[in-house]
């Protein structure tokens, strides 16, 4: 977590960004995925019924067609026996297009027209639910999934032919057929005696689903690329751009602690609102500033032209403001003596200070010496003792406080007080 705290505002945008992207771009893959797979079950649906109708209307055409030539099949017409021959076209049909067409039935003359299990359900369904027009599921078949559908055909005036009462049939039909054993005759018309069955492998569905979740994904993909690149556009002059210029400049105020050039202002919205306080801050800041320096510098020639020292400590004793008169009378350089503790320039022969050092005398003294004038034995920096007239004063803020010396040098006073 701390290492994406420290990545740069873009670089952390643009990984969210491709984040929620990429989680989007799941959901779609997810949500394509479902849908060819539902589309491409639709469509198998609809090639099984068209398929499954063609074989049907074959054999009803065919039917139909001999009952107008008033056509009398025999043993050598065999071939155009309207079931036969429908079957025959579907074969060549299936092995065209990798499908499994076939009219089944659970009373059936040929055993390649056996129902197997599956289909025997089918029949069984149909004929308990008489209004049902087809049945439909994936499955598995000699291990592979397989996309099934059957729809059903019923008896009409066509069967009749070769599949009524068994005295009624052709003599070649009884001949190959034996009514004792044959379980093809006696149809009624309306019965239902059998079905359409369309078999499609789903590997072939599953190229087919495949191949167009790729084309969608790569649509998808070049939509979510496209966006990224805009987003990231926008954010960069909108966002990262207006806010870099915002962190330079403050980088510069805090380098050189003068206010720069202000940024340019981004109209509208909430960065530009940002600019433009930023800007009005640097104004008023400069003011503040440019006050705040001519403060001081009067502050600073009143203390480099007053005839006392002066010296300026905080309450643990550094010094932090050292005059000119104080430079002569004390005999330091004020860039040795900034940063020293005030003890160096008390002389030794006031024990009371040097017993318990600055911080603590200063707590304990401090209201009286900042009530009176009083005498200090002080130390130059030849080591001579010296004494002054002090008073004492005290600047303090909420956070911050500092003592200021004003000393007057005087003659010795035998009694050393301090």
């Amino acid at each position: 977590m701390s290492l994406f705290r420290n990545l740069r505002l873009l670089t952390r945008v643009n990984l969210i960004l491709a984040a929620v992207i990429a989680l989007f771009f799941a959901l779609s893959v997810l949500i394509v995925n479902r849908q060819q797979e539902a589309l491409t079950i639709e469509e198998a649906i609809e090639k099984a019924r068209i398929i499954a109708s063609q074989a049907i209307n074959t054999r009803e055409y065919l039917s139909d067609e001999y009952l107008a030539g008033k056509l009398e099949l025999d043993a050598a017409r065999y071939g155009l026996i309207p079931v036969v021959a429908s079957n025959r076209i579907g074969e060549q049909v299936a092995d065209d297009l990798g499908y499994r067409i076939r009219q089944v039935s659970n009373r059936y003359r040929n055993p390649k027209n056996a129902a197997d299990p599956f289909e025997e359900a089918a029949l069984e369904k149909f004929r308990d639910n008489p209004g049902l027009k087809e049945f439909y599921t994936v499955t598995r078949s000699g291990g592979e999934a397989v996309f099934r559908y059957l729809t059903p055909f019923v008896a009409d005036s066509s069967c009749l032919e070769c599949h009524s009462r068994p005295d009624d049939a052709p003599p070649f039909i009884r001949e190959i057929f034996p009514p004792e054993t044959d379980l093809a005759y006696n149809y009624r018309i309306g019965e239902i005696i059998g079905a359409a069955s369309v078999s499609i492998p789903m590997q072939r569905l599953e190229q087919i689903v495949a191949t167009r979740v790729r084309n969608n994904l790569l649509i998808i993909g070049g939509i979510f690329v496209a966006l990224v690149v805009c987003l990231n556009l926008m954010i960069r002059l909108t966002v990262s751009r207006p806010l870099g210029l915002l962190g330079q400049a403050l980088r510069d105020i805090v380098r050189t602690g003068r206010m720069g050039e202000k940024v340019p202002i981004q109209p509208g919205g909430e960065i530009g609102t940002l600019i433009e306080g930023f800007n009005e801050m640097i104004d008023e800041l400069g003011e503040k500033t440019r006050h705040l320096e001519e403060s001081e510098e009067r502050y600073r020639l009143l203390t480099e032209s007053a005839r006392d020292s002066i010296i300026s400590f905080l309450p643990n004793g550094q010094i932090i403001l050292f005059n000119s008169q104080a430079e002569r009378v004390f005999g330091y350089r004020k860039r040795d003596v900034l940063g020293m503790g005030i003890d160096r320039l008390i002389h030794e022969s006031c024990d009371s200070f040097h017993a318990v050092g600055a911080t603590k005398y200063l707590e304990s003294e401090s209201e009286r010496l900042l009530g009176e004038t009083v005498t200090l034995p002080a130390q130059v920096k030849n080591g001579e003792r010296k004494l002054f007239r002090l008073t004492l004063s005290l600047a303090e803020s909420e956070d911050y406080a500092f003592y200021t010396a004003i000393l007057q040098e005087m003659d010795e006073d035998p009694r050393g007080q301090d």
